[in-house]
């Protein structure tokens, strides 16, 4: 059962799990690596078009509020601090941050518009809209959403009282959550917007990027085919498998990333350039991946 709530600065729809996940801490690592996923991208370009109808100005996409957004995300859905009365702009105290029940603190509007700047050193106020709809939230659902309710449309078009043209946009996934945060600054973090250097197309060495941005340097007898790669699943959901090289990151596997195949993205957690080392490294690891498994050339 959907149950609506309106809350001063923000509407959004939850539902009450009778459960909750084991606390967490928090942690997305540097923020000069962050990256947008697929559904997060697409919410940020339905919310532009729709200002363009609208003839008005697109919105810079924000790397210092798209790491807010899924962090607060993260935090609902690992921590849960929307229990015991408190509502989805309430956060825990499983971070670099000031913990609060939104619906009871007296600060509550401190705590919303502080968090950019307590979390990434933003230096303006951040607004929040926080969106869950009782399954693994998606673009188009919470878009539809909100351009249906009074407050949340206002915050879209810049109409009620959110005149003020926005001079950022972040925006964050996990899990059930959607959270969409509007700047009142620019962000001086340039350059943000899809992990595309997370995926690697099999067939593809000419422009291919790693992680940090670089070009992957290519001859006529080497090329990204010829790596031999240690697979540890396969998901069929580009935001799954984002999120599950995140987990392998955090867990140390710094060269974790994900290889393109047709639908599918298999999870790679490190690469060789001969059999023999790859075979080697993947007896070590299948003592933790069970499954693991060699990616050959050309497979």
């Amino acid at each position: 059962m959907k149950i609506k709530f309106l809350f001063g600065f923000i509407f959004f729809v939850t539902i009450l799990l009778s459960s909750r996940t084991e606390g967490q801490v928090i942690d997305l690592g540097p923020l000069k690596q962050y990256c947008a996923s697929s559904e997060e991208d697409s919410l940020y370009k339905l919310i532009n078009e729709y200002r363009r109808i609208h003839k008005l100005a697109p919105v810079p996409f924000s790397r210092s509020l798209s790491y807010v957004a899924r962090t607060h995300a993260m935090d609902l859905a690992f921590n849960r601090p929307d229990f015991g009365g408190c509502n989805p702009h309430s956060w825990s105290a499983k971070g670099k941050w000031k913990p609060c029940c939104y619906a009871h603190d007296k600060n509550r509007q401190l705590c919303m518009n502080d968090k950019p700047k307590e979390i990434t050193g933003y230096k303006f106020k951040g607004w929040e809209m926080v969106y869950s709809g009782g399954e693994e939230a998606r673009a188009a659902d919470a878009f539809d959403l909100w351009k249906t309710m009074g407050l949340t449309n206002d915050y879209l078009l810049n109409t009620g009282k959110w005149i003020k043209p926005w001079k950022a946009l972040g925006i964050g996934f996990h899990g059930d959550y959607a959270c969409v945060w509007f700047g009142e600054g620019e962000d001086i973090e340039k350059g943000f917007g899809l992990c595309v250097s997370d995926t690697l197309p099999l067939q593809t060495t000419d422009s291919l990027k790693i992680a940090s941005g670089k070009p992957i340097q290519t001859s006529d007898k080497v090329g990204v085919s010829e790596k031999y790669y240690i697979i540890t699943g396969s998901l069929n959901n580009q935001e799954k498998a984002y999120n599950e090289v995140d987990r392998l990151r955090k867990l140390g596997y710094s060269k974790a990333r994900t290889i393109v195949s047709d639908d599918n993205f298999r999870i790679s957690i490190d690469e060789y350039p001969t059999e023999a080392e790859a075979q080697a490294a993947l007896a070590t690891l299948k003592q933790i991946f069970t499954g693991a498994w060699v990616l050959k050339p050309g497979e």
